[in-house]
């Protein structure tokens, strides 16, 4: 009695364990490509700073290199721990692919929608009153759309664009990160 009562427990954590996996698995393959906050090489000031980063079965792309501290409290570590995972939230969602500048409560934002016109569905990061939200957007597009070569430095009455991202071409295209 007490082999059949180990043994259908047995059977039961197994199943189990076969179900886990394979819902970690199916999430993981839905989920093609992960955004993080990682560090990343600036070789024109010889130094490492908290990057927002993509990995991709190719490699990894750096998309934002956060150099700027923009208010007390936020270093660029802090900005990067907070905005990165909202790349992976507009991914995961399926609106990191049209992009926008907005105002939101007041602030410049940067966020996605997801369609011409539309509200932002998530907002990617929000901006300080000196920063241009177009430039900023702008640059963004470039970088997605494989137009600029590098990450933006975020270092640095204006009409709301919308701008259509190819996230796939983005993937397979962009150059990768050169580890140092």
């Amino acid at each position: 009695m007490k082999f059949k009562l180990f043994s259908i427990g047995l059977i039961t954590t197994i199943i189990a364990t076969l179900g886990l996996n394979l819902t970690t698995q199916r999430v993981q393959a839905e989920s093609r490509y992960q955004f993080y906050c990682g560090q990343s090489y600036d070789a024109t000031a010889n130094q490492r700073f908290p990057a927002t980063k993509a990995r991709t079965t190719r490699g990894q792309i750096v998309l934002i290199q956060w150099q700027r501290v923009d208010v007390p409290g936020y270093s660029p570590q802090r900005r990067c721990r907070e905005i990165s995972p909202r790349f992976q939230q507009a991914y995961n969602n399926g609106t990191l692919n049209l992009i926008t500048n907005a105002k939101i409560n007041g602030q410049s934002v940067i966020c996605t929608t997801k369609e011409y016109g539309g509200n932002c569905v998530t907002v990617l990061m929000t901006l300080q009153p000196k920063d241009n939200s177009l430039q900023i957007l702008n640059d963004l597009r470039d970088i997605l759309n494989l137009r600029q070569v590098g990450p933006i430095k975020h270092s640095s009455a204006i009409p709301q664009i919308y701008y259509q991202i190819d996230l796939e071409d983005l993937m397979r295209n962009a150059p990768l990160e050169q580890e140092r």
